[in-house]
């Protein structure tokens, strides 16, 4: 049960970092994929910067004498005539027909339209523009966005469009600011560059991401396996006794206590149990030891705990309880029962020695002293019943060795 349930943890710790693992993943690709879109969109931005600064910059050069005017005060600024707009218009058209150039606006330093390919506009103040109080004070602004639907140069609708809005500052040859150009640049074709070049990006990570958790996986499944291997060989060694393989004390007494605690159970519900203990001790084992060595001794331990282990049931338990002394816990039987399994398993322990035995005289052999308990029908614990099948089994070494004792009765 206890080796299920750590082999339970173990999975569950396996499901819980492939969970992780799957969601670092999907956490990874999501946000390197925003990544991934906000460089190529930076790019596409920077590109459409560079074109709209250079072609701002040439229509000035190509129309100054329009555009540029000296004041009252004899400072050069923008201005243009109303009636040369549809000059202009003709001008810029021509000029930008080539590029993707799809909406023009001029504006004097004052935030003041003072010309734009849609007409209706010219005489607008935008002085609560944030990005056109930028230009003005000198500095560039770009931003991508996408319109639902805008006007080209050639008065044609165009839909769901991304443009390039460009804010540039107008200086002249000291570098005086003189105003700004608003440039609209459609830079949708580059949406398919942008959705591909994100997908092959993502696509390349996702691929690595995954061959790495697979490797990664498998090593943890191997290392998992090992350490529920390695755990399981401590479980064993920590439950049973290195020499005779069967259980130690330890796990000996807390297998008694499970299944006292079982019967108390049934016995609170009205229910019937029953439990017997048997408690058997190697005559002259000392005497062994000493005409034989410690290395014939752990032999006849090893074969005494066989031959115990195999005159028992499947489900019955057996254990080293200390030194040469066996307990086994013998559940749903009766003392009645339990006193013939334990005299069963004493005759069969002193006719079958003599022909294990080397080096000993089969006169001699080996023998055992046996004491036979039961679990009383109002219960006790198992330190009480391991206490009077302990007494049983020396009154038999007491009385002549090679015997059973069952509550003060010979067998």
């Amino acid at each position: 049960m206890l080796s299920r349930k750590r082999y339970k943890n173990i999975t569950s710790l396996a499901r819980l970092l492939t969970l992780l693992a799957v969601i670092s993943i999907i956490a990874v690709v999501s946000l390197t994929g925003l990544g991934m879109n906000k460089i190529y969109s930076r790019q596409v931005i920077q590109m459409a910067e560079e074109e709209s600064v250079l072609v701002s910059a040439l229509l000035v050069d190509d129309n100054l004498d329009t555009l540029v005017s000296r004041n009252d005060a004899g400072n050069l600024e923008l201005k243009i005539d109303p009636l040369e707009v549809e000059w202009l218009n003709q001008r810029f058209s021509d000029f930008l027909k080539s590029l993707d150039i799809v909406k023009v606006k001029i504006f004097s330093l004052d935030a003041r339209i003072i010309y734009s390919t849609e007409n209706d506009l010219i005489g607008q103040l935008n002085q609560e523009n944030r990005r056109l109080r930028r230009a003005l004070a000198g500095e560039l602004d770009s931003h991508l966005e996408v319109k639902g639907e805008i006007r080209d140069l050639s008065n044609e609708l165009a839909l769901n469009v991304d443009v390039v809005e460009t804010y540039i500052p107008v200086t002249s040859m000291t570098g005086e600011i003189l105003g700004a150009f608003e440039l609209y640049m459609d830079v949708t074709k580059f949406r398919k560059e942008i959705r591909e070049g994100t997908q092959q990006s993502l696509f390349l990570l996702t691929t690595v991401l995954l061959v790495v958790f697979l490797i990664t996986y498998g090593i943890g499944r191997i290392a998992m396996k090992h350490a529920a291997d390695a755990e399981e060989k401590l479980r064993k060694l920590a439950m049973i006794d290195n020499l005779t393989g069967i259980l130690n004390r330890g796990e000996l007494m807390s297998r008694a206590e499970k299944e006292i605690s079982r019967i108390g159970r049934l016995l609170e519900d009205g229910g019937q149990s029953e439990l017997s203990l048997v408690m058997i001790d190697i005559d002259h084992f000392k005497l062994v030891n000493d005409r034989h060595g410690h290395q014939c001794g752990d032999s006849v331990l090893r074969q005494v705990a066989d031959w115990i282990q195999s005159s028992l049931r499947p489900y019955d338990i057996v254990g080293r309880y200390g030194g040469e002394e066996f307990v086994t816990l013998l559940p749903e039987t009766s003392l009645a029962e339990a006193a013939m399994v334990a005299e069963r398993m004493r005759i069969f322990i002193e006719t079958e020695s003599p022909r294990f035995l080397t080096g000993i005289t089969k006169a001699q052999g080996i023998t055992v002293s046996v004491g036979v308990a039961a679990l009383p029908d109002n219960g006790a614990d198992e330190n009480t019943l391991l206490k009077k099948v302990d007494d049983l089994m020396y009154i038999a070494k007491r009385e002549g060795k090679n015997s059973v004792y069952c509550d003060l009765a010979r067998v």
